[in-house]
């Protein structure tokens, strides 16, 4: 798949075949966040690849949250649903936060990427900003999560949903 097919073909995945996902698989996608640039190159990235008992306690963390926002609960079932979970944790010693967050930020687009490219889907999950703490109490991590990244086979193929035109995003 070229680039410009990637990108146009890039969905929010929320529902998953019941199906592995390979290591190698895994192993490319999270190769793709590497390349993604940095501030100053200080990759301020660390993974942690869940699956199983452990991804669907993560799930269940968040689910006690849903009286917080109405899509909480709606995304604790896709992370039940989804064969892998990559949790991103934030290395606070790197350096300046905002500019780390955009690097974090370029490092989930490249990983949401390869997944599309590998014909697998994804979905970037924010929810889990309401249990960071938890996450990383569970996981026995002293690093901060950011984020999440659900992964597997797709179970639907969404319509591209609308983006705004350029005239109206470009300022003059």
């Amino acid at each position: 798949m070229n680039f410009d097919d990637v990108l146009l073909n890039r969905r929010s995945i929320r529902k998953y075949l019941d199906e592995d996902i390979s290591d190698l698989d895994i192993k490319k996608i999270i190769d793709a966040g590497v390349l993604a640039p940095s501030a100053h190159n200080r990759q301020p990235w660390k993974v942690m690849i869940l699956k199983g008992d452990m991804k669907n306690k993560i799930a269940g963390l968040l689910k006690e949250k849903k009286d917080i926002d109405n899509s909480i609960e709606n995304t604790s079932n896709i992370i039940m649903n989804a064969p892998v979970l990559l949790v991103i944790f934030y290395d606070k010693t790197s350096g300046s936060r905002d500019n780390d967050l955009l690097s974090l930020g370029a490092f989930i687009e490249n990983m949401h990427l390869k997944a599309t490219e590998l014909g697998l889907g994804s979905l970037w999950i924010a929810n889990t900003m309401y249990i960071k703490k938890e996450i990383s109490e569970v996981l026995n991590v002293s690093l901060e999560c950011i984020s999440c990244l659900a992964i597997g086979k797709k179970d639907t193929n969404p319509l591209k949903r609308p983006r705004k035109d350029l005239d109206d995003i470009i300022l003059k």
